[in-house]
């Protein structure tokens, strides 16, 4: 059997300045600096900035929503008073007596409108609001 000898390479290093200096080059060529691409500073600042704004907009909609929908109605009030309805009325009926200077179309939708009805039947002993005359 022959036999094979191995040597592991080494490093021989004669003067320390010279060692130092390798170290130092080494540490340097490992840590080179942090340069961002595009897409890097995008995320970094853009991506923040866009959610930072977004989030200032729900808050700016949600505090202003109910004051916007109380306002934006664009109905005026409107006088009405409360009855009973009894046998044999209508609305068009309940319209021209309580509101008989104004159109009675008019009139009658309010009236459903006011109330909720499906339609123009109305059910004796029913309290339903009517507009009166402005």
């Amino acid at each position: 059997m022959a036999q094979i000898a191995l040597t592991a390479p080494v490093l021989h290093i004669v003067d320390r300045t010279d060692a130092r200096t390798v170290r130092v080059a080494q540490s340097n060529a490992r840590s080179p600096r942090l340069r961002l691409t595009r897409r890097g500073r995008f995320l970094l600042i853009g991506l923040p900035v866009m959610l930072g704004a977004t989030a200032l907009l729900v808050l700016a909609g949600i505090f202003t929503a109910p004051v916007m929908a109380a306002g934006a109605s664009g109905t005026a009030p409107v006088d009405a008073t409360t009855v009973s309805v009894m046998q044999g009325d209508t609305v068009w009926g309940l319209a021209a007596e309580f509101a008989p200077d104004r159109d009675r179309q008019e009139v009658v939708a309010e009236i459903t409108e006011m109330n909720d009805l499906a339609g123009s039947v109305l059910v004796p002993g029913q309290q339903i609001f009517v507009p009166s005359s402005r």
